[in-house]
């Protein structure tokens, strides 16, 4: 479900943030039944037998539970010719899809360990979240690095607009300033969404720092800055040439990031419209041609 549906269905004043492990929230207006998170064990798809710490009244995360949650995502995935070494969630939310990649791959051919995941989410609430996630799985915890940074087109410090209530799922909503957001401002306004300040990483200094070796997907959710996050990884694109999965939030971001991608000889392709202003597509490098 796409942020303007949750907001429209549950506009609300967000709460102050929750120590890690605290359930339940502040008391909702009088005749709402609190929001409240419970342990659930997913039933199926890539995160199967993972525990979540979710409020299994919001669509979103009873399709996690399920194990049907972004399917048309996880078909791409599965036919990509080989399985990841290294994934990166960039806009990781509570860590669904950073699990799910670890759970998916927890081994490579000839004994190698599973791949490695970093997942950067800059909302310090759902960065408590993905680490009580972390803690309630311990077999592919070791393998999932978190970074509560965001991602961008240079290092330092910008607002991000979001909220602090994960059981209504607008904590996913978050979006740094000075980018078109999916909704009018009076919307988040509503919905309880206020500015804090987060650090920003460049994806280009990140690779450079840690050295790594290798980059072989990288799932893009950026609420809006995703061409920001490519123009800080042009190097790193060049270099490594991983398989990209971008949620694009408005027809003006799509322009910016072909525009980046169809420089880097990157082939787009549409993997599911969510809505008139918003879709998810994949990317990839075309293989040179056999003469």
């Amino acid at each position: 479900m796409g942020l303007l549906h949750r907001i429209k269905r549950a506009l609300r004043p967000a709460p102050p943030p929750l120590p890690t492990g605290q359930a339940g929230a502040p008391g909702p207006p009088a005749g709402r039944p609190p929001l409240v998170p419970g342990e659930h064990v997913v039933q199926a798809g890539p995160a199967a037998g993972l525990r979540l710490l979710v409020n299994d009244r919001a669509p979103a995360f009873r399709a996690m539970i399920a194990g049907t949650y972004d399917d048309f995502l996880w078909q791409a995935v599965d036919r990509m010719a080989v399985p990841p070494r290294r994934v990166l969630d960039v806009g990781a939310h509570i860590g669904y899809h950073a699990l799910a990649f670890a759970n998916r791959f927890p081994a490579l051919p000839a004994g190698q360990a599973g791949a490695q995941v970093v997942a950067f989410e800059p909302n310090p609430v759902n960065v408590a979240r993905i680490r009580e996630h972390l803690r309630l799985n311990p077999a592919v915890a070791p393998r999932i690095t978190v970074r509560a940074t965001a991602l961008a087109d240079a290092a330092g410090t910008m607002d991000l607009n979001t909220s602090t209530n994960i059981e209504d799922q607008t904590s996913s909503g978050g979006h740094l300033a000075g980018v078109r957001p999916v909704l009018d401002a009076a919307d988040y306004a509503r919905a309880g969404f206020k500015p804090i300040s987060v650090p920003l990483e460049r994806l280009d200094d990140v690779a450079r720092d840690e050295q790594w070796d290798g980059i072989d997907l990288v799932k893009i959710d950026g609420e809006g800055a995703e061409h920001l996050v490519l123009q800080g990884a042009m190097d790193t694109l060049r270099r490594h040439r991983p398989v990209l999965l971008i949620e694009v939030h408005s027809v003006a971001c799509m322009l910016h990031v072909a525009e980046v991608l169809h420089a880097l000889d990157y082939r787009i392709r549409l993997l599911h419209e969510d809505n008139a202003r918003r879709a998810f597509i994949m990317a990839e490098v075309l293989p040179p041609p056999i003469h």
